[in-house]
Parts: C-alpha cells; sequence; structure tokens
C-alpha cells in the first residue's frame, strides 16, 4: 500500500511574472480521476495551511474510517489580493490546468477560510458551473464596504461586482451545486452574519446551502476544530 503524501509544486506563473507554489494532498493508492479541493488560505497565510491545518492526517485518518472518499487537496499561494484580477486569471488559467494536467483529476470542489471562503464563494458564484461544493469558512463578506479594503477593489463597483451577497442575487445556479458556510459565534469580523444572509439568498434561489453557526472566534483554532465537518461535506 502506498502511504499518502505532500506534493510541492513550483508554478512559473506568466500571469504573476513570478514562481508561486502550491501544496497538494496526494492520497494513499492515489488513482487518477479523483475528485480536487482547492482550498485558500487567508489574508496572511500561504499554501503551508495544509500543514497549520494537519490535513494530511486528518484526511488519512478519515479515509481509513471511511468517513470521506479519497480526494486531492490543492492549497495554492494566492497572497493578499483576495484572488482578484490577475490571481483570478493565475488560478484559473495556471492552477487549475496544472493540478488537472499532472493528476488527471475530474470533479472540482472549492472552499476556504476567511479571505479565502471570500475568494471561493467569488469564483464559485460568478463560475457557477466549474464547481460541484463549494465551502466557506468564516469567509470574510461583509455588506458594506470597509474604507480599508478599497484598495483591493480599486472602486465601490468592482467591490460590489465581487461580493457573494450580491451575486447570490444575481446570477443563475446549476442545480448541483451545493454550499457550505460557517463562522463562530464571537467571530471578531462578525462573518457569521454574512454567512445567514448569503445563506438565506442562496436558499432563495433554489440553491443547496447549510449554514453552521459554531462556538469560536476568527482564529486558525476555529478552522482546525471543524476541519472534519468540511472534509465530510466535500468528500461524502
Amino acid at each position: 500500500m502506498n502511504n499518502s503524501k505532500i506534493d510541492t509544486i513550483e508554478i512559473q506563473s506568466k500571469v504573476l511574472g513570478k514562481a508561486m507554489a502550491m501544496k497538494v494532498y496526494v492520497p494513499a493508492d492515489f488513482t487518477e480521476g479523483l475528485p480536487t479541493l482547492y482550498f485558500m488560505h487567508g489574508r496572511n497565510g500561504d499554501e503551508n495551511i495544509i500543514h497549520a491545518l494537519d490535513i494530511q492526517a486528518v484526511a488519512d485518518k478519515m479515509i481509513a474510517d471511511g468517513r470521506m472518499h479519497p480526494i486531492l487537496i490543492a492549497c495554492p499561494r494566492m497572497e493578499d489580493a483576495l484572488g482578484l484580477n490577475a490571481y483570478e486569471d493565475y488560478f484559473f488559467d495556471e492552477v487549475l490546468s496544472h493540478v488537472e494536467q499532472q493528476y488527471k483529476t475530474r470533479k472540482r470542489y472549492i472552499g476556504g477560510c476567511s479571505a479565502g471562503g471570500y475568494i471561493a464563494l467569488n469564483y464559485a458564484l460568478r463560475h457557477p458551473t466549474m464547481f460541484e461544493r463549494v465551502g466557506g469558512h468564516m469567509p470574510a463578506i461583509d455588506e458594506q464596504l470597509d474604507d480599508e479594503d478599497l484598495h483591493y477593489f480599486g472602486t465601490r463597483e468592482q467591490w460590489a461586482a465581487n461580493n457573494p451577497l450580491f451575486l447570490a442575487e444575481k446570477h443563475s445556479l446549476p442545480t448541483k451545486i451545493e454550499f457550505y458556510l460557517d463562522a463562530g459565534n464571537e467571530d471578531e469580523g462578525g462573518f457569521y452574519r454574512g454567512c445567514a444572509q448569503l445563506a438565506e439568498r442562496l436558499a432563495a434561489r433554489g440553491a443547496q446551502v447549510q449554514n453552521h453557526l459554531n462556538e469560536g472566534h476568527h482564529t486558525i483554532d476555529y478552522i482546525k476544530a471543524h476541519l472534519e465537518e468540511y472534509l465530510m461535506f466535500y468528500a461524502k
């Protein structure tokens, strides 16, 4: 029996004009055609979130216990850009193609924590046929623009055009897409409010959505405490 592994991949990004790293969890006895979960880090993180969450050990145990199906989990470096502008082109043109060519993958899932949850929801709502399962874990979604964040968008119009709360009201969603939202009840960003509003708007559009309000703060410990629940959603 082969052991699982974490592959470290370096993408020479033509879009960004620099080398970008990615970590990929490859389950034991890997076979071609597995689904891939693209899991996005938060604003101050990078691809090493795969180690910070101990994804390999958790996934190995859950697969061995029969609580999740084997999947690939790719954690690309997205830097502090909220996945916008050139980073969106980098993800769709370079990250996806690299993973799918190297591992011959099939279905795509996308999720992330904090700013990474924002990225996942933004991408999935604007490209709804590309992902079957979508997760926002304490996702950084706000109903009002914080002036400190304006530099990410340039204009208020661009902020609105990328806000999952507004996207949920305008884009048609395929019936097979499923959403999982959650946040802690003491989340310092108050993102449980955004989760509740987004869940309501998605449900009104007929989407399959679950929203979980758990105990906890806006921390990596919160994500670690619920990682098994996330993996059961993506890899059920």
